[in-house]
């Protein structure tokens, strides 16, 4: 910020002819009483001033217009990480479990807006295929999952499967769908060769 008594051109702020206590800033010019925060008009000549948007702003008043972390509500002055709607200092972004950062790692939510890390998603939150018995969470590029839900049981699209031949049940084409028997899953061909002999299994009243 440079200052002096000659003319020094026209005010960035009044437009008035600056001939006396004249400063520059932001190679704009200035009387010294015209140089002041956009926000509460203290005076900036000879103080710290921050620009933001093209308007120069006190210390306390350019860090109030900062952006909050959502974990700790101090003024994120550098890297922004945003996730979940939310903005974070990049080292506050943590597993709510187990406090990893999550900085640059693949993380999901549970259904209270926590945010875990997937180890911690896997633990707590994910359903467990009915099948394999192994958790069912999101892959690394979304955070949401997929799933089928059949007779009260989760499974992996994946898993879905005739418990006789392996054909996939989630579509009703070429004999495929779901037909339960006895809480097993079966496709149409295998449900309709097992019916009979449950049938006969049954035990007598």
């Amino acid at each position: 910020m440079a200052s002096g008594q000659s003319y020094l051109g026209t005010c960035a702020k009044c437009f008035g002819v600056i001939n006396e206590k004249g400063c520059q800033a932001d190679n704009l010019n200035y009387h010294q009483r015209c140089f002041v925060c956009a926000l509460c008009c203290k005076q900036l000549f000879g103080n710290p001033y921050y620009t933001m948007n093209g308007k120069a702003y006190c210390e306390d008043d350019y860090l109030s217009k900062l952006d909050k972390c959502a974990s700790c509500n101090r003024p994120i002055l550098e890297k922004v990480l945003k996730a979940e709607g939310h903005k974070f200092h990049p080292e506050c972004f943590k597993c709510a479990s187990c406090r990893k950062c999550l900085d640059g790692v693949p993380f999901s939510v549970d259904p209270t807006k926590n945010i875990l890390c997937m180890d911690c998603y896997k633990k707590k939150v994910a359903p467990q295929c009915a099948r394999c018995k192994k958790p069912i969470s999101p892959p690394s590029y979304t955070n949401e999952v997929t799933r089928v839900l059949a007779m009260g049981n989760s499974y992996h699209t994946t898993c879905y499967r005739c418990e006789d031949c392996g054909l996939p049940l989630s579509s009703n084409s070429d004999g495929r769908g779901c037909y339960p028997l006895n809480d097993r899953l079966y496709c149409f061909d295998c449900h309709k060769r097992r019916a009979p002999n449950v049938a006969k299994m049954a035990p007598k009243k």
